[in-house]
């Protein structure tokens, strides 16, 4: 069964903070066709996550991969989003969720992050 991957970014009241995730999120789908990339918020935008992952679910996927877009992992990952996701696995039966590392931990986006500094 495919897996979808839901890029999960924050949220802003700002519109243009969304821009280069839409971005990522197109390029991502654009480099790889064959699968399933969906840019999601945890707050203030649409799609959620919980919304995403529901309609996803409700067209018969039932493996998900979340990476959130953020830089570190605090709060938000560390307590709402497990909480979220035992909520939506417990609504939602036979459903699968692997949440990746934040992207900002990566050793190549602290390398890319050093670069950019220089």
């Amino acid at each position: 069964m495919p897996e979808v991957q839901f890029l999960l970014a924050h949220g802003s009241r700002n519109p243009q903070w969304r821009r280069p995730f839409e971005v990522i999120a197109a390029r991502l789908q654009a480099a790889q066709p064959q699968r399933r990339i969906m840019l999601c918020y945890l707050e203030m935008w649409a799609p959620s996550l919980e919304d995403a992952i529901r309609k996803t679910y409700t067209a018969g996927l039932r493996q998900y991969r979340i990476s959130p877009i953020f830089w570190s992992s605090g709060r938000h990952l560390q307590e709402d989003l497990p909480a979220l996701v035992a909520q939506l696995q417990a609504e939602l039966p036979g459903c699968e969720i692997v949440i990746d590392d934040p992207l900002g931990e990566s050793e190549l986006i602290i390398c890319a992050a050093l670069q950019a500094l220089q």
